[in-house]
């Protein structure tokens, strides 16, 4: 396993493809904590054995405005609330959309992982979160590489915004781990915000407790 402290967003996002294409998981930061990533569907399931997650729990996917706005299908005033969100006051945001079935990103993922990502014909996509990821999902989609994840911890003990809190099994699990210390959105605790577009709704079914989803955006266990 490799590790990074120094802040090289070029040079690091680089490194994490390299391991990602070869089939291997890595730690990255977002601004709302850190996450466990991966591209490859024996990865993923890695990821979902070392978190100890519920079955329930799907995959997300880690994008650009660009990526999520090429994947999902949304009426262009609720399109034009992502941009505002994302693009114009710069927050991380987990978006849940209907998506096309057809994108070149989707079919990668195959059955059986687009049954492990998606709820009632919605896909959840983390949409700036930070600008290693930025950098990553650009490498990755124009590797034709799905980019999905899950929050760097133990299912139900909470994010972590420093690498020294993530457990020592789930760092052992990753193959390179890029360490930016304390991450931006941590005070008072890590936080962000999962929509639902398609139903237009904030509740525990998105993004609570008995959240569906597990998204690198809001983080839920």
């Amino acid at each position: 396993m490799s590790e990074s402290k120094s802040v090289d967003i070029a040079r690091d996002a680089q490194r994490v493809f390299d391991v990602l294409r070869n089939g291997g998981l890595a730690i990255i930061p977002a601004n709302v904590g850190y996450g466990l990533v991966a591209c490859d569907a024996e990865a993923l399931d890695r990821l979902f054995t070392v978190k100890r997650r519920k079955p329930h729990k799907k995959h997300a996917m880690i994008g650009s405005f660009a990526l999520q706005e090429a994947i999902h299908v949304l009426p262009p005033e609720r399109q034009s609330m992502v941009r505002l969100l994302t693009v114009d006051l710069d927050l991380p945001l987990g978006v849940v959309a209907p998506f096309r079935p057809d994108h070149p990103l989707v079919r990668k993922l195959g059955n059986a992982t687009l049954s492990k990502s998606t709820v009632d014909e919605t896909l959840s996509m983390l949409v700036n979160g930070g600008g290693l990821q930025e950098e990553l999902s650009r490498l990755t989609t124009a590797a034709g590489l799905p980019l999905m994840g899950s929050s760097a911890n133990i299912s139900g003990t909470g994010t972590k915004v420093v690498v020294e809190e993530i457990e020592p099994e789930v760092r052992a699990a990753a193959n390179i781990i890029i360490d930016y210390g304390r991450q931006r959105y941590s005070y008072p605790r890590a936080s962000s915000t999962m929509i639902d577009f398609g139903s237009m709704r904030v509740d525990s079914d998105v993004c609570g407790p008995g959240s569906r989803y597990s998204s690198i955006g809001p983080f839920a266990a």
